[in-house]
């Protein structure tokens, strides 16, 4: 087990060479590293009798570190293609064999329909792939709807690439066993976000210089054959079960079998900023048709929490539950008042100070609806960032976080730092914390 307190701050939260596998087949640039999860099912003292929830799970950290572990998990997630990721990363039964099966007639099927449709390749593929799978040639012209293409940043994908990457999609669309299926759809994505597309993180997801074209076949059979590599290499002593949902409603989306039978918590949700979540993986779920439109993406948007002005919308009430909580609303109005003072009249400004009593609001929901899921004494980590993003006024996310779940009856143990970061528009050092819960 790595042990977390000897890494310097600037390494706390990347994942470890020895935890790329499976993990590193589609990440969530805003994500928490493995080790952080082992830590926690450690002092916790889980057992593989218990049952773990991770309500955010976004990419499937915790999951997929659970259930190496041998410890059952559940894993919530309102974004699809991060729900998409959490099973096929999660998935206990690959046969790898059957996959190099498929992963040779995709090989053979993109050279097919690129020959069809006289597309180069920059650089000579030296890769033989053979495969007694009837090769498909794509004939037909892929295009984006311009719904679809209004959705995607400008400047986020050149036009030899997204051919590329749509006949690709249509060929993996056509393998019949959903497993495999989805296990492509997942390499594809991270051929998208790391090959295909003109985009970086950091920390803002933005745009890079336009990439005329791109070697893709050979490019693409590398992103699989590792990710079939991995699945040699690990075994899963438990499931993990992903749900789509919204994290605010857990008991809506839980089974009722659970009820008072979840033993730990281990999760992040999102912070308080202007961080639009759903922008970091746009290109991708764009491409793979998760979001087809605007009114798609919306769709999505409604079911997350409310952490960014692009989420807040006219019918939201969650900032009903926390009227009460006189430190959250103080700081609501602080930010009101900064705004009028700097005289700033977007539209996206306006909303700030509503995004701080829709977050927690949000929260307030989030943590009385999962209680009655939670086993007696059942231990729970929150990984939480204090914010400045609004007017510089200092949100601590942790203490207030901790303010509502003691209001709601469980016992706040800790408040443990876990890092410092750099806020990005005031160079400041801020702090990223673990909210320790009880349930009593």
């Amino acid at each position: 087990m790595t042990n977390t307190q000897t890494l310097a701050n600037a390494k706390r939260n990347k994942i470890q060479s020895d935890d790329l596998a499976i993990h590193n087949w589609y990440q969530f640039i805003l994500g928490y590293p493995p080790h952080l999860v082992r830590e926690y099912i450690e002092r916790f003292d889980l057992a593989d009798d218990n049952i773990i929830l991770d309500p955010f799970c976004g990419t499937g950290t915790t999951p997929v570190e659970a259930v190496k572990n041998g410890i059952s998990c559940f894993g919530l997630e309102a974004n699809p293609i991060a729900v998409l990721a959490s099973k096929v990363k999660t998935h206990a039964a690959y046969d790898p064999q059957m996959l190099r099966e498929y992963l040779a007639w995709i090989y053979c099927s993109m050279k097919a329909s690129y020959q069809y449709h006289g597309i180069p390749e920059p650089q000579e593929d030296l890769f033989t792939y053979e495969t007694e799978l009837t090769q498909l040639t794509i004939k037909h012209e892929m295009n984006l709807s311009e719904q679809q293409k209004k959705v995607i940043p400008t400047g986020f994908i050149s036009p030899k690439p997204l051919q590329k990457v749509l006949i690709v999609r249509e060929i993996v669309r056509n393998i019949s066993e959903p497993v495999a299926r989805d296990f492509f759809l997942i390499a594809l994505a991270t051929f998208i976000v790391k090959e295909a597309g003109n985009i970086r993180f950091g920390p803002e997801i933005g745009r890079t210089k336009p990439k005329v074209d791109i070697e893709s076949i050979r490019t693409f059979a590398n992103i699989a054959e590792r990710m079939i590599a991995d699945v040699e290499k690990t075994s899963f002593l438990k499931q993990a079960q992903i749900i789509s949902g919204d994290a605010r409603e857990v008991d809506k989306y839980l089974p009722r079998n659970l009820d008072a039978r979840i033993n730990a918590i281990i999760t992040s949700p999102p912070y308080p900023n202007e961080k639009d979540y759903t922008r970091s993986t746009r290109l991708e779920s764009v491409l793979l048709d998760f979001i087809r439109d605007k009114k798609d993406l919306r769709a999505i948007k409604n079911r997350l929490l409310r952490s960014n002005s692009r989420n807040v919308f006219v019918a939201d009430t969650d900032s009903q539950y926390i009227q009460e909580f006189s430190r959250i609303t103080a700081i609501a109005d602080e930010i009101e008042k900064r705004r009028l003072e700097l005289k700033k009249t977007s539209g996206f400004e306006k909303h700030y100070n509503k995004i701080v009593l829709h977050y927690f609001g949000g929260m307030y929901r989030h943590f009385k609806t999962l209680k009655p899921f939670l086993a007696p004494n059942c231990k729970l980590a929150y990984v939480v960032g204090d914010q400045m993003s609004f007017f510089r006024v200092h949100i601590p996310t942790a203490e207030l976080l901790a303010e509502i779940a003691d209001s709601l009856g469980y016992k706040v143990n800790a408040i443990e730092l876990w890092r410092t970061r750099t806020a990005t528009a005031t160079k400041m050092q801020i702090d990223e914390n673990v909210l320790i819960l009880e349930n009593k």
